[in-house]
């Protein structure tokens, strides 16, 4: 599978190709780069990520979306990690409440959206 890419060895400044990759998603791709010197032969771990579009594709998958920040798609995992546990502690849901605060008050996302997460937030049980 050795093919080139754009990394370069930190030690020797050649550049590395892929050895490995893994896709966990449409999105990730975790490789192993190696650098090809006789003299070095360093191997890396490296992820990379579509993060945004650049041009938008004519036929694209509808569950696909690129519009998510990281810090949506976290908020969403801690919400949903607090709704599966069968009691949830006050300081979590405080870290998440405030973190939603957060988000509002720098304009990262809406009133509705906002809402929207206080209201799930709203529905878990406390110990």
């Amino acid at each position: 599978m050795s093919k080139s890419i754009g990394f370069y060895c930190p030690h020797c400044e050649r550049r590395m190709h892929v050895t490995s990759r893994k896709r966990p998603s449409p999105l990730l791709h975790n490789i192993i780069v190696s650098c090809q010197n006789p003299d070095c032969l360093a191997s890396f771990a490296a992820d990379l990520e579509i993060t945004r579009s650049i041009h938008n594709s004519l036929s694209p998958k509808p569950d696909l979306s690129l519009t998510k920040q990281k810090w949506e798609i976290e908020i969403e995992m801690q919400l949903f990690a607090l709704e599966l546990q069968p009691e949830i502690d006050q300081f979590q849901k405080s870290y998440v409440e405030g973190a939603i605060n957060a988000l509002f008050w720098t304009n990262k996302i809406d009133l509705a959206t906002a809402q929207n997460y206080r209201n799930r937030l709203l529905q878990m049980k406390l110990i």
